[in-house]
């Protein structure tokens, strides 16, 4: 609640970009076979919210118990702030489970705007047998 509520106030800080993600995804329970979105990416420039391309998003750490990807969409950013409901490039971090157990993965993501530079994030999943 405290996050949603400082997100918009954080963005329109920056001078000539918003940029809106949502929050990678620490911990989550999967049954074998199933497909996840762990994580989506875009950017927006704050000034006359332009959608620019999605980051660049990288695997760093492939998981050991199911398959990593990079997919590349369009999508709507967020429903706060001025730019809300635009259609932008998106860049989403897709898990495949396919053994049961634990996996654990890492990815960076590389925006345009050098004030933000690579962040760098990681997702635990929880992969239970399938029926």
């Amino acid at each position: 609640m405290l996050l949603e509520l400082m997100r918009p106030c954080f963005y329109s800080g920056l001078a000539a970009l918003g940029i809106a993600l949502s929050a990678p995804v620490s911990a989550q329970t999967l049954t074998s076979g199933d497909v996840a979105v762990l994580a989506s990416y875009y950017e927006i420039r704050g000034s006359d919210c332009l959608a620019l391309r999605a980051p660049r998003v990288a695997i760093t750490q492939m998981p050991t118990l199911g398959k990593a990807s990079i997919l590349q969409t369009r999508g709507q950013s967020s429903n706060s702030g001025r730019c809300a409901y635009k259609s932008v490039p998106v860049a989403q971090v897709v898990y495949q489970a396919d053994r049961p157990g634990s996996d654990t993965l890492s990815w960076e993501v590389k925006y345009q705007n050098k004030t933000i530079g690579t962040r760098r994030y990681s997702a635990t999943v929880g992969v239970k047998p399938g029926p």
